[in-house]
């Protein structure tokens, strides 16, 4: 008896590039707040406040979006369809917010940026959704599941390695001015926008085998039975999206606003700004290494132990990152546990998306509701009204450290005081959003065994409602 729904593994690498695909879009628009202080001269706090609206807004887009993608079951399937509008929705607005009208008043660029921005922001959610429910149909087998995650950090480790060293080591120097120079973001919008269209492409090639009726669940019809009160069950009563949320939504948090400030340690703290691109590059594949090894762990250990190791080593190492950067005598040192620290959290971090694959069946072991879009938005929802934060923080630090309505030169020591503001966000937030995780962690009760022992309870349910069906269709004559 068969128990798992697998894929060939070259399927699954392709469709993880959907998550890529948006991940381009969320590493151009990573620099909104840059572009928007010092090309478009505008404020700091309000960038960041805009940005955290949009934050909630997406969170707000995503129950909405799952809802409809689990009532979807037509002709081009449950999420092609999905996928696809989304990303064009994605390249046109974030073309136009990197292309603003230099000319537009104040007033003219909040609006023309924020409007984009609320558009972007649906496709992101429309593509995204797809992602986290799409991986469920695809398999369901506890050791290859965590393929998505090990496929997802060699590209995203690709992604914001490479990327990075292409804008600051290869891209900038070739414009006058660098970063500030807008004709600069016009053609990066456009590259991005073309990458990020191809890894959509070859998603669609990834997951078109398995977008049909046979592979949504138990019983394919229950999806007409959904209604969006379901939500409010599935909030209450499944105790393990309640707690990955918690782990995975504040580890975002983290994640984001040490994106968000990186650019400064390395421009106005270690005063090399082309070196975080030379860093970027160097450290691309022995993090990817470190990423993939703790990730083929997971496929022997389960998905919950290898989270709560690599958390732990996250939470060891930030701390003494933040010591080592106070003390400001040895650069090499502090760019060595930056490297462990972005190592564990190349584990950590693309291993929550098979673990929200694992809660969806548990859903529909709990409630008989197979519902992927549904938990993957839900999950999505709680995680972006946190990590939404992210920029706000940045915001109100860069404030207090006394530069929110200054254009900050590169490879320039500001203060002091921006120095330790500058170091509390990029070590200290991360300290307190491990914490959490790992709080949150034992409280998951979907390690390996568990995981290994539903799938089989899921399959012989399975079993029974199809020899159900056959003993009603012969009684019939129409078998």
């Amino acid at each position: 008896m068969e128990i798992y729904n697998r894929s060939k593994s070259y399927k699954i690498g392709l469709f993880v590039l959907n998550n890529t695909a948006t991940n381009l879009g969320m590493f151009l628009l990573g620099f909104y707040a840059f572009y928007g202080q010092n090309l478009l001269g505008l404020s700091a706090i309000i960038i960041g406040l805009i940005a955290t609206f949009m934050r909630v807004f997406d969170g707000i887009t995503d129950p909405i979006i799952g809802y409809f993608i689990d009532k979807t079951d037509g002709k081009f399937g449950k999420f092609k369809p999905f996928i696809l509008a989304g990303n064009i929705i994605i390249l046109l607005s974030m073309i136009a917010i990197f292309n603003t009208p230099l000319y537009f008043s104040s007033l003219g660029k909040y609006i023309w940026t924020t409007s984009f921005y609320i558009i972007y922001i649906i496709g992101y959610t429309f593509q995204t959704a797809c992602t986290k429910g799409g991986q469920v149909v695809l398999t369901n087998d506890p050791k290859q599941r965590p393929l998505f995650s090990i496929f997802d950090t060699i590209y995203n480790t690709i992604l914001f390695g490479g990327g990075t060293y292409l804008l600051m080591s290869v891209i900038a120097p070739r414009y006058e001015s660098g970063l500030l120079n807008p004709e600069l973001w016009r053609f990066v919008s456009l590259i991005t926008a073309l990458a990020s269209f191809i890894c959509t492409a070859l998603a669609i090639i990834g997951i078109w085998e398995k977008d049909k009726s046979e592979f949504f669940g138990v019983d394919s019809e229950a999806a007409k039975k959904i209604k969006g009160k379901d939500y409010l069950d599935i909030i209450k009563n499944n105790k393990a999206i309640q707690m990955l949320v918690i782990a995975a939504s504040t580890d975002k948090l983290a994640t984001s606003t040490m994106r968000g400030v990186e650019i400064y340690l390395f421009a106005n703290i270690i005063l090399n700004q082309k070196l975080q691109g030379s860093f970027s590059a160097t450290t691309a594949i022995p993090i990817t290494i470190v990423g993939v090894t703790g990730l083929y762990f997971a496929r022997k250990s389960g998905l919950k132990k290898i989270f709560k190791l690599s958390t732990w080593g996250g939470l060891l190492t930030s701390g003494l990152l933040f010591f080592i950067g106070m003390e400001g005598n040895n650069i090499n040192l502090f760019l060595g546990f930056m490297f462990l620290l972005k190592g564990f959290m190349a584990i950590s971090t693309p291993i929550v998306i098979p673990m929200i694959a694992d809660v969806t069946d548990y859903e529909l072991h709990r409630s008989g509701r197979f519902v992927p879009g549904m938990m993957g938005t839900l999950f999505s929802f709680v995680d972006k009204m946190i990590s939404s934060l992210a920029t706000t923080l940045v915001g109100f630090s860069l404030a207090y450290a006394g530069v929110g309505k200054s254009i900050i030169q590169p490879n320039v020591f500001i203060s002091e005081k921006f120095k330790i503001v500058m170091l509390v966000m990029y070590c200290l937030v991360p300290m307190l959003a491990f914490v959490a995780s790992l709080i949150s962690m034992r409280y998951y009760k979907l390690d390996k065994n568990r995981m290994e022992e539903l799938q089989l309870e899921l399959n012989l349910k399975k079993n029974e409602l199809n020899n159900q069906d056959l003993y009603e269709n012969d009684n019939l004559g129409l078998v």
